[in-house]
């Protein structure tokens, strides 16, 4: 049976906080996980390139877009060091990782509803349960 995106949760835990602090209004999310960068170890006496796994690479930043709301705008922008997240799925899949947050307001045009980017730098490891 196909799962779809309905019921994805974002969620956070700043500082000395027991659990976890459900986020609302989330209207996207990035892909999670990473790859394994290649190393070359190709030596003088190969007959082609050869290469061995590196360090899981993340990205740069991972980043959720969500409806404006005044209050949670700004809980997110007061948000300093790392704070540990978790993205459930509907499925009760959870990935976790530590990571510092910044919060911008995204353009917008006539007629259109006002949004802002949760930008997330990873400084863990991301871990599926």
């Amino acid at each position: 049976m196909a799962v779809i995106s309905k019921g994805i949760k974002l969620s956070y835990k700043a500082g000395e906080a027991s659990s976890f602090v459900e986020l609302t209004n989330l209207q996207e999310i990035p892909e999670l996980g990473g790859e394994k960068e290649s190393i070359e170890i190709t030596t003088l006496a190969d007959a082609a390139h050869t290469y061995t796994d590196g360090l899981i690479n993340y990205g740069d930043t991972v980043s959720f877009k969500f409806l404006y709301e005044k209050a949670q705008f700004t809980t997110l922008n007061g948000l300093e060091n790392e704070v540990e997240w978790k993205v459930e799925l509907p499925d009760s899949a959870a990935c976790t990782f530590s990571g510092v947050a910044s919060v911008k307001l995204d353009g917008v045009g006539v007629n259109a509803a006002l949004t802002y980017t949760l930008n997330i730098k990873p400084s863990s490891e991301m871990v599926w349960a």
